[in-house]
């Protein structure tokens, strides 16, 4: 057991002893009628000196437990020091068994005393008249002396006396009872039937009881001490005097005082046993400590000797000479020497300076310095000379050993053969020096593909440093020309066969594609298990260059360079071989073609189809194919294209750059026209010659319009395709014709209902009427570029009418005027704006624009420079649809920002929605905090109002206070006041 555990338990159980023995003492306590209150004393007393003498125990076996060899003497003392202080505890334990024995007979004697006096009271009010006279009357054979006749019952054996009988046996052995009264002229006090006087200790008490009920603890002259309770006899001129012996009552106490000195006493003697008995086991173990220490030491003696001896390596002793003290036979084998031929020899004897820099300098400053401490340990490979003159590599590793610290010590040798491993060493020298320097790309990736290693000629080959391509796996240098399958089957050939040989389209880190010549192996581990994946590479685009150029000849049309008939046909059906493919294919026909070649000649014609074709790269996507599939005809493959909006954007994108002027036999600003076909994979065909077909079909339908237009295959895609097409011409002719105009909403400042601002809101309006809603041509204009003369006309329009509201003194501070990604982007955006709030005459503060999240997240460095710009012309910033973007507000600080507008999205549900009502409150805690104006747009109800301005909303916009308004109608709102009903009547 452990020295604490036995500590521990030895406590306890004294504890637990002790306790044990207090509880019984209280049972005991109680079953000898003791009170209540002595009881729950005498606990507590208990309690006190269990804990006290506790603790003094565990302190002696603690210190006992702290004995060593050299303070044995002070163990004993300490120990009988304890026991003595243990035993001095019983003096104030006697003083306790003392005052509980006080404690307890005064509270015995009361409880003694009030049930005396109740009884006394109660048999004397039973008492009757009749019963009473006899019991005065009656002259019982008593003894005459006066203390025998106070002791003395009463009774002759007559009626009543038989009541003062039962009340003296439920007294006890010394209760007593008797009668007086006062007779006589002198009124002397008598004892009933006895004719004697009353003693003189009980007449003061008689005379009391006279008064009303009395008790008191008397002592009569030469005798015990009496517990006396007198109470007047109603029924008669007489007293009824009741008597205890004291010592009767406080009999019981003075066993358990008795019981608690004994208590007090066993647990010093247990304490004091148990404390001598743990210092005679604290030796005992002292002296088994001693004898273990010796054993242990002659065996660790031994197992030194042991592992010296048949260590795997060669271990030796030398002194700070460098001569061997003591050697083992593993380093005797190694040099060859016998243990008595190495043992007073020179360690230089086997380690001589047998070639330059073999001890280089550093590792010998580190072994001299092992006698001084300054190095701990000095480790290198060095060349040894065994006995028959035979060069070997010994790893050595030299350390200083010393008894005491200030003695001399010796240097502790530890010695290896290192030879097989330097040979390995050397052999890996060459195959890095091979890795390094080989012509070929190599790489090294774990099982999971990540790159481990590279080499020099594989940086020159991918562009990509050595630092990049750590880490990463073999798919950054992808070049998208295999699919999935191709790698599938890659690897699958691996592991089968630990090997794979092929070629790979790669791309370089400058984006370039390059074909490579790739050998692939695994390399297998000691267990036979793969451990890495080894690949060498040659790059073989120029080689297959030249054989594409010759393959080109066959498969290419050499006007154009584009791919003729059979190798468009063949791209399509390997395009509708990939799995879960979606594509469109665009049949083009250069309108009017055979008008160039008879009016201009052949060559022109061929000057037509050279730029259509380079045009129709410039329109196309890198990954598209395009193909010369006719005279005139030319064929457009996109790869997953997901529908046919897509395709019409990309029909348009196509008309639109065939269409630019051109030069050709001498003639400039030459136009042609093209029609397009376009048939959708796989909702129009499920192969190659049917795709095809269909798209010819379509471009006749496209022919038919009159050229210039496309059409689809399917007749419903056609109609709406024309539709959009008639949408794009009226929105031109709408801008030419000036049919747009400008609507304002007002900004109201929530807290007095005050007009602030306007947003400006452009409105198209037909000849006929008809007004288009913005949801209608907006994205159509941003599709196809209109949307930046739109966008600079509302910009002119809101500061031309900022102007006149300047000059009719409106209290109109602002006009908010939105701005599109695409005049964003445009180059001219600053000077556009400069010219004109100059032309209109207005301060740059009078305007703000607008943007929505999205365009900000997607915004490059130089619109950020341009919104920086116009801020600095004083154009305020606000950020429209706040909360419907990104949800990135990093924007917030990189952009000049002056107002959040919140989106109604967030608003149309207040105040029911309690996630609104969250979302709203973060906004705008987030706008204060950052100092940022915050707006609600779509505010339509009173409730949302109040709503957003118990929150601390600045400003808002919405139905509730007007909808959009020409400029006439809304000039009139600044001469009504918004209250609840305004606001009403002026949003109707």
């Amino acid at each position: 057991m452990k020295r604490r555990s036995y500590i521990a338990s030895v406590t306890i159980a004294y504890a637990v002893g002790a306790l044990l023995w207090v509880y019984l003492s209280d049972r005991f306590i109680e079953s000898v009628g003791g009170s209540i209150g002595f009881g729950v004393f005498s606990t507590l007393k208990g309690f006190v000196f269990v804990a006290v003498t506790t603790a003094l125990l565990y302190f002696a076996l603690h210190a006992a437990a702290q004995g060593t060899d050299e303070a044995r003497p002070v163990l004993a003392f300490r120990s009988w020091v304890l026991f003595a202080l243990l035993a001095l505890l019983t003096l104030p334990v006697g003083l306790i068994s003392y005052a509980v024995f006080r404690s307890a007979s005064d509270t015995l004697l009361g409880e003694r005393r009030g049930q005396l006096e109740f009884m006394t009271e109660a048999v004397a009010r039973s008492i009757d008249a009749d019963v009473a006279r006899g019991m005065l009357d009656a002259t019982p054979q008593a003894p005459q002396q006066p203390q025998a006749a106070l002791l003395a019952i009463v009774t002759d054996g007559s009626a009543g006396f038989s009541r003062l009988q039962e009340f003296a046996g439920l007294m006890g052995d010394s209760g007593r009872v008797l009668l007086a009264s006062k007779t006589g002229s002198d009124g002397r006090w008598m004892i009933a039937g006895a004719q004697q006087a009353l003693p003189d200790a009980l007449v003061p008490l008689a005379a009391a009881g006279a008064a009303g009920l009395a008790a008191d603890v008397i002592t009569p002259p030469d005798d015990v001490p009496l517990l006396v309770a007198a109470a007047m006899v109603p029924a008669a001129n007489a007293v009824l005097i009741a008597t205890v012996a004291t010592a009767d009552v406080v009999d019981d106490v003075r066993g358990v005082a008795f019981l608690s000195a004994i208590t007090a006493a066993a647990c010093l003697v247990v304490a004091g046993a148990l404390t001598l008995l743990f210092v005679q086991r604290q030796r005992l173990r002292v002296a088994l400590a001693e004898a273990d220490q010796k054993a242990a030491l002659h065996a660790a003696e031994e197992r030194f000797r042991a592992t010296f001896e048949q260590a795997a390596e060669g271990i030796a002793h030398l002194d700070l000479d460098g001569r061997f003290l003591r050697v083992n036979e593993t380093l005797c084998a190694l040099l060859g020497y016998g243990r008595a031929d190495l043992l007073g020899r020179s360690y230089a004897d086997v380690r001589p300076n047998i070639r330059a820099g073999a001890v280089g300098s550093t590792s010998r400053e580190a072994v001299s310095s092992l006698p001084s401490g300054t190095v701990v340990e000095a480790r290198s490979d060095q060349p040894h000379l065994t006995r028959a003159g035979k060069e070997i590599w010994l790893s050595c590793v030299q350390s200083i050993a010393r008894d005491t610290p200030e003695g001399e010590g010796y240097i502790i040798l530890m010695a290896s053969d290192a030879t097989a491993r330097i040979v390995a060493e050397h052999h890996l020298t060459l195959a890095e020096a091979v890795f390094t320097n080989t012509q070929e790309g190599l790489v090294v990736t774990d099982l999971a593909g990540r790159i481990t290693a590279v080499n020099p000629a594989f940086v020159a080959i991918t562009g990509h440093g050595e630092a990049e391509v750590l880490g990463q796996t073999m798919r950054f240098l992808n070049s998208g020309r295999h699919d999935r399958l191709f790698y599938q089957l890659l690897w699958a050939a691996l592991k089968d066969n630990g090997v794979w040989r092929g070629e790979i389209w790669n791309r370089r880190k400058d984006g370039a594609l390059y074909l490579q010549q790739t050998v692939i192996s695994t390399v297998y581990g000691r267990t036979g298990a793969p451990e890495s994946y080894v690949g060498a590479f040659n790059d073989i685009t120029q080689a297959r260059k030249s054989e594409l150029e010759v393959d080109r000849l066959t498969r290419y049309d050499p006007l154009t360079g584009l791919p003729n008939r059979t190798l468009i046909f063949s791209l399509i059906e390997h395009e509708l071989t990939r799995p879960d493919t979606q594509c469109a294919v665009l049949y083009i026909d250069i309108d009017h073609l055979k008008t160039i070649n008879d009016s201009l000649g052949f060559a022109a014609g061929d000057e037509v189809l050279r730029a259509a074709a380079q045009h129709l790269r410039k329109a196309v996507p890198e990954d598209a194919t395009i193909g010369r599939y006719g005279a005139d005809e030319f064929v457009v493959l996109i790869d997953g294209c997901e529908g046919p909006k897509e395709a019409i954007r990309f029909a348009d994108r196509l008309i639109d750059a065939l269409g630019e002027p051109f030069t050709a036999e001498g003639v400039s600003n030459l136009f042609i026209n093209a029609s397009i076909g376009i048939s959708l994979y796989p909702e129009d065909a499920s192969d190659a010659e049917t795709l095809l077909q269909h798209a010819h079909s379509a471009l006749y339908q496209a022919k038919s319009r009159g050229g210039r237009t496309y059409a689809f295959y399917t007749d419903a895609l056609t109609r709406d395709a024309r539709a959009r097409v008639e949408l794009v011409a009226n929105l031109r002719r709408a801008l030419a014709e000036h049919e747009f105009t400008v609507h304002y909403q007002p900004i109201v400042r929530l807290e007095d209902q005050t007009i602030v601002g306007a947003e400006a809101l452009v409105r198209w309006i037909t000849p006929e009427g008809e007004m288009i809603g913005p949801d209608r041509f907006i994205p159509v204009a941003e599709e196809t570029g209109l949307i930046v003369p739109l966008g600079d006309f509302v910009l002119a329009t809101a500061c031309t009418q900022m102007a006149r509201w300047r000059t009719a003194r409106l209290p109109c501070a602002f006009v908010a005027v939105n701005i599109s990604a695409g005049q964003l982007n445009a180059t001219d955006i600053c000077a556009k704006t400069e010219a004109a709030l100059a032309a209109a005459g207005v301060p740059a503060d009078s305007i703000e624009f607008e943007i929505t999240e999205s365009m900000l997240f997607g915004a490059d460095s130089g619109a950020e420079s341009k919104l920086k710009r116009i801020a600095e012309l004083g154009v305020r910033i606000a950020i429209d649809d706040f909360g419907t973007g990104y949800s990135s507000l990093a924007y917030l600080k990189r952009f000049p920002i002056s107002r959040l507008k919140i989106d109604q999205s967030f608003v149309r549900d207040l105040p029911a929605s309690a996630v609104d009502g969250e979302l709203v409150r973060a906004m705008i805690a987030m706008a204060r905090a950052l100092d940022i104006e915050i707006l609600a747009e779509g505010v339509e109800e009173a409730a949302q109002m109040a709503f957003l301005i118990a929150n601390g909303c600045t400003f808002g916009q919405g139905y509730f206070w007007s909808r959009p308004l020409p400029p006439e109608r809304f000039e009139a709102l600044f001469s009504n006041a918004f209250g609840a009903a305004g606001a009403k009547s002026a949003s109707r």
